[in-house]
């Protein structure tokens, strides 16, 4: 028979609850799994939306809904250290944000937008990849390059850092030819 329009409204607001089975003793759990994505597949026909726990978890695999495999999770555990293995040496970080910049920015250097932005992100690429190779531990760097050309105009820049004034600092070095500058600013932050 024919469910009449008003029946099939009450059904659709208020389900009724199937009842519990006792699990029997010849089934195992393939054929409940079975059960599960069948009312998986009645709700999904009904336009009910199913929640994805433990219980429908197979009904997700089946519609082609996969969840990412999950990362295992790093644990380190602490070393109480408070001061550096190998700390910074400023000399040396001085000495290789002069030698990179004078090699890039000399006399042959001429002064171009587009080509000084690029030139810039790689001086400062190569700036940061030479300080790593000396292998400062638990050191971050930042590394700034500004390149403009004079045109009677000033500069002013401003950075602000919460940092611990006895294990972090920068170091600034500025290239000025008669046509364009260039200032190098490197921020070391200590990093517990």
């Amino acid at each position: 028979m024919a469910d009449s329009p008003e029946e099939r409204r009450s059904k659709e607001v208020a389900p009724v609850a199937a009842p519990v089975k006792e699990a029997e003793p010849g089934k195992g759990k393939k054929e409940k799994k079975d059960k599960s994505t069948s009312e998986g597949k009645d709700k999904a026909a009904k336009g009910e939306r199913g929640s994805l726990t433990k219980s429908h978890l197979g009904v997700a695999a089946n519609m082609g809904m996969s969840a990412p495999p999950a990362k295992p999770t790093m644990r380190f555990m602490p070393t109480y250290r408070l001061e550096s293995k190998n700390p910074l040496n400023k000399e040396r970080v001085e000495n290789i944000i002069k030698a990179v910049m004078n090699r890039h920015y000399n006399d042959e250097y001429m002064f171009h937008p587009k080509h000084s932005l690029h030139m810039a992100a790689q001086v400062s690429e190569e700036i940061k990849n030479r300080i790593k190779l000396n292998n400062y531990d638990r050191y971050r760097y930042i590394v700034l390059v500004t390149v403009g050309e004079f045109l009677m105009q000033g500069l002013y820049s401003m950075v602000n850092f919460l940092w611990d004034a006895e294990k972090d600092g920068f170091v600034t070095y500025r290239v000025e030819r008669p046509s364009y500058f260039a200032v190098c600013t490197t921020f070391y932050l200590y990093y517990d």
